[in-house]
């Protein structure tokens, strides 16, 4: 029974201790890395604006290509256009 009192006489203000000691430790490491990297934060937030502006700039050229083959497919395929249509009308005409 000694035994069991006389170890928690040492466990418990050790335990206590540690507990508070890694209390203060945790909070300094947060000061110090929220101080610490905002200039990096302030970088990666700039770039990160700077990739959605050329991402929506990709999507606009995306869009103007559909467009343009959407345009280019509607044109008439039998001979390429308008040379195609020239043969459809000397056809017409032949007949």
């Amino acid at each position: 029974m000694t035994n069991a009192r006389s170890m928690s006489m040492f466990a418990v203000p050790a335990f206590l201790l540690g507990f508070v000691l890694g209390g203060v430790s945790l909070h300094v490491a947060s000061a110090e890395g929220l101080f610490g990297i905002k200039d990096s934060i302030t970088q990666m937030g700039s770039s990160l604006v700077e990739m959605q502006k050329n991402v929506d700039d990709l999507q606009k050229n995306m869009n103007k290509i559909k467009q343009v083959k959407d345009q280019l497919s509607s044109l008439p395929s039998s001979g390429g256009g308008v040379g195609g249509a020239m043969d459809s009308l000397m056809k017409k005409g032949g007949q």
